[in-house]
């Protein structure tokens, strides 16, 4: 009988909500009225660059694997950046770079430091790959316990992962903490920067100084590419040199690349769609921040965390995906609080009068 490792045995998977497909079925909408409030992924589809990309498929070449170093598209991402295309790793979004630093640094006996509530594949990537994940509480503001981060690491620590913005807050980590965790811990510092375009903030300065940090990014957010999964790790070639002995030759196909070499080449563009996505994001905050009963998280990425002082936010959802807005239930992690993506204006505008209507009637004794 075919069992899984004895180091899963109390393992706890990603999770997700349903397809919209399935939820439109369940409640008895239409599959194109659901709005993916759920998933932090950009609202405008890259339209031009999808064009660009069906003119020269006939001539693409898919019976051959890409270039196995991803030269060109990382020489994309050193002219975004100005880094050195050495200082960069390509992988299948900025999960497989999780994983594929998990796989260099963590194995069984050995631990990664998790500062939570936080992206949950940070935990999922290192127990897959039989490390013990330490978890470490926030500050009640939603800030990184710097110093209770370190006291957790010790000798066996292989990995400490920070998220900024953070997934779900929406808060950044100062260069400071950064700083201070990178020269104190005798490990690599993963600095998961998935929502930088909409805070601005970064922690690349510091790779010159310290080997140790590994930051990385995706184009699944403000690039509008979540569906190609594509994603790239920054750290010093020394640091990179390590992380590409594990990495997969062939995880990205000719097409996700092509796409991602397009998108790089039109940065103003997405700078406008995140300016868009940055101004909705307080215009939207402000309108629900107005509702009794409902706190909205301040955030520097694309999406809004909701805490419910007055009302059940398990019942909140439920009556949203019934409207045909999925919106993240986060009440295993912190309670009572739903995560909202900023869609688009129209989107976020229907959004709230139906949030506000539910909520008017969970007054009335949802």
């Amino acid at each position: 009988m075919v069992s899984l490792k004895s180091s899963l045995n109390n393992f706890i998977p990603y999770s997700w909500e349903a397809s919209s497909e399935e939820i439109a079925r369940k409640y008895g909408v239409k599959a194109e009225q659901i709005v993916r409030m759920d998933l932090n992924t950009s609202p405008y589809k890259p339209s031009r660059w999808l064009r660009s990309l069906a003119a020269k498929l006939p001539d693409m070449a898919v019976n051959l694997y890409p270039d196995t170093s991803y030269r060109r598209f990382r020489e994309k991402v050193s002219n975004y950046t100005g880094l050195s295309a050495d200082m960069v790793l390509v992988g299948n979004g900025g999960d497989e770079c999780i994983m594929i630093v998990c796989q260099a640094f963590l194995e069984k006996g050995r631990n990664a430091v998790i500062s939570i509530p936080t992206y949950s594949y940070f935990r999922i990537a290192a127990e897959i790959n039989s490390a013990e994940a330490r978890l470490v509480e926030r500050k009640p503001d939603g800030s990184d316990d710097v110093d209770k981060i370190l006291e957790a690491v010790d000798k066996n620590t292989g990995a400490i992962f920070l998220c900024s913005p953070n997934n779900p807050t929406g808060v950044t980590t100062s260069l400071q903490d950064i700083r201070k965790i990178a020269a104190e811990a005798p490990c690599p510092v993963i600095v998961d920067e998935a929502y930088y375009e909409y805070s601005g903030k970064t922690a690349t300065s510091l790779l010159s100084s310290y080997p140790n940090i590994i930051v990385i990014r995706t184009l699944s957010k403000a690039f509008s590419l979540a569906g190609a999964r594509v994603g790239y790790a920054l750290a010093a070639e020394e640091t990179i040199n390590i992380l590409n002995k594990v990495r997969p030759p062939n995880s990205l196909s000719i097409i996700s690349l092509a796409l991602a070499e397009k998108a790089m080449s039109q940065v103003d563009l997405v700078k406008r769609w995140v300016e868009a996505t940055v101004a909705e994001r307080r215009r939207l905050a402000s309108a629900i921040g107005k509702i009794p009963g409902i706190v909205v998280k301040e955030s520097e990425a694309n999406f809004l965390l909701l805490t419910f002082k007055t009302h059940d936010a398990g019942k909140i959802h439920e009556k949203l995906m019934e409207k045909g807005f999925i919106t993240r239930n986060l009440g295993n992690t912190i309670p009572n609080t739903l995560r909202v993506t900023v869609a688009a204006p129209k989107a976020n505008r229907k959004f709230f009068k139906t949030l506000q209507s539910i909520v008017k009637v969970a007054l009335g004794g949802l």
